[in-house]
Order: structure tokens, then C-alpha cells, then sequence
């Protein structure tokens, strides 16, 4: 998952070099601008969803390693 987080950064700072590069060619008013800027700052309940959904997955793989990490130390304290 840490690749995927680190794909989904890379191509938001891409998005944001396009916005400025539209804008600073004049072409602040075009439909691939208008849908850059709207996947970028108006899509906040999508984020927040993201961020939420992303959050789950860490908390859950940290559950994942703490039950494991107790089971091999239960397994070590009987041997």
C-alpha cells in the first residue's frame, strides 16, 4: 500500500504542474483544465473518503502486526 499512497502523490503534484502549466499558457479556461482543477479542489468529499479509507487500512495493518507479534511472543514463552 505504501506504493500505491506514493503513486497517488506523484500524480497530484503532476496535476498541479498542469494546472500551472495551462494557466501560464493562457489556458485557464479549457475543459482539461476546468477537469484537472475539479479532480484536485472540488472533490473534497472524495479526499476525505480517501483519507479516511487510507487511515483504516494503516490502523488495520498495525492491528494485523500487534495480534502477530503477541502470537510469536505467546509462541516463545512456551518454548
Amino acid at each position: 500500500m505504501k506504493k500505491t499512497i506514493e503513486l497517488l502523490e506523484k500524480q497530484h503534484d503532476v496535476l498541479v504542474q498542469v494546472i500551472q502549466f495551462l494557466d501560464s499558457h493562457r489556458h485557464s479556461n479549457t475543459p482539461v483544465r476546468e477537469a484537472v482543477d475539479t479532480v484536485l479542489n472540488h472533490s473534497k468529499k472524495l479526499h476525505e473518503d480517501s483519507d479516511q479509507e487510507l487511515e483504516l487500512y494503516k490502523l488495520d495493518e498495525l492491528r494485523i502486526r500487534k495480534e502477530e507479534d503477541e502470537s510469536m511472543e505467546r509462541h516463545q514463552n512456551r518454548t
